[in-house]
């Protein structure tokens, strides 16, 4: 055999074992694929457009989020004009890559246009809110599995946030969300999602637990509840309590997704910080493989590049579990190994 045959005869052979390899890797999607467990994360449209953090997402989750561009001000700046670009190029990025979406948010206090913040009336409220709502899930009917549809709703101190909808609608205003939301696409699973609402005992999550109690035994079309899970490294997470909170949600027939995890860390890095950072990402994911009723397991962002954390938590980072080169840190591995246990 020429020598120039052989060499390309070793090149066809190592390239099929290169293939073979790559599809037989374990990655975190893989084996959360196996258990079941929407494991995904939040995302930025430049996410999906750079080759090599698109590859990312395709590879290690199956679940996307959009962080931003489903909420009001970015999609619907003004009345009359809807900004679908990004959001489009999302959904359809998830469908080609066999990909669950979640949709985040509708009804909210925060990131809202003028003409929001300024409604007066409960007509003029119900019907702008109702029009939101309508619009988007026809336009992604059977494309987006499951909706955020309110957020933040209960304040800290356990009572209702006052918010534009709760002053210019009413006490029903997530009465009127809800039903609307369940007639815009009957398949999508529609969410009740708070922050700090984790902890069965404590009054914001006992609270949050009340409210949608008193939705769901009245016959409002709710499904699930979504915890997001902004927590601190240095705060041991309480399994006990965030169990016992999973439970009673289970036992209303409310399914459990947590929405929004991320685990900052006080700076600058260190090896004791990184540990107990692992620790916790170990002690959610721990919780939501142990409990049948957690459906989903969801990143804030993924990468530490573009993280929310440090321009909202002065003097944290490092909360996510690829680093700022997107390379996997202790937290990814420690994952991906609590995945693949049997």
């Amino acid at each position: 055999m020429k020598s120039e045959h052989l060499l390309a005869l070793i090149g066809l052979v190592l390239a099929v074992l290169v293939v073979a390899g790559c599809a037989g890797a374990k990655t975190t999607r893989k084996a959360a694929d196996k258990r079941g467990l929407a494991y995904g994360t939040a995302i930025q449209p430049g996410d999906i457009l750079w080759p090599e953090s698109a590859q990312l997402l395709a590879q290690d989750f199956n679940t996307l989020v959009p962080e931003n561009v489903m909420k009001w001000g970015l999609l619907r700046p003004t009345k009359t004009f809807w900004n679908w670009s990004d959001l489009d190029k999302m959904v359809d990025f998830a469908e080609k890559n066999g990909m669950k979406m979640r949709g985040h948010t509708f009804v909210w206090h925060s990131q809202n246009p003028p003409y929001v913040n300024s409604l007066k009336t409960r007509d003029e409220a119900i019907a702008l809110m109702t029009e939101q709502i309508t619009e988007v899930m026809t336009r992604y009917k059977g494309r987006i599995a499951e909706y955020d549809v309110a957020n933040e709703v209960v304040a800290d101190n356990g009572t209702m946030r006052d918010t534009v909808w709760l002053k210019a609608i009413g006490s029903d205003y997530l009465d009127i969300a809800f039903r609307t939301a369940r007639a815009a696409d009957p398949a999508a699973k529609l969410i009740l999602n708070d922050y700090s609402n984790e902890y069965a005992g404590d009054v914001k999550a006992d609270a949050f637990y009340n409210l949608a109690k008193d939705l769901k035994e009245r016959g409002v079309p709710i499904d699930g509840v979504g915890f997001q899970l902004h927590i601190e490294a240095q705060w041991p997470v309480r399994k006990d309590a965030l169990v016992a909170n999973i439970r009673r949600f289970a036992e209303l027939g409310l399914a459990v997704s947590f929405t929004e995890i991320d685990v900052r860390i006080k700076m600058p890095v260190d090896a004791q910080k990184e540990a107990e950072q692992v620790r916790a990402y170990e002690a959610l994911l721990d919780a939501a493989l142990g409990e049948p009723n957690v459906k989903s397991f969801i990143l804030w962002g993924y990468t530490d590049k573009q993280s929310w954390v440090p321009g909202f938590f002065g003097g944290y980072g490092s909360a996510l579990i690829y680093d700022t080169e997107l390379k996997p840190k202790a937290a990814y591995r420690a994952i991906l190994q609590r995945l693949l246990a049997k």
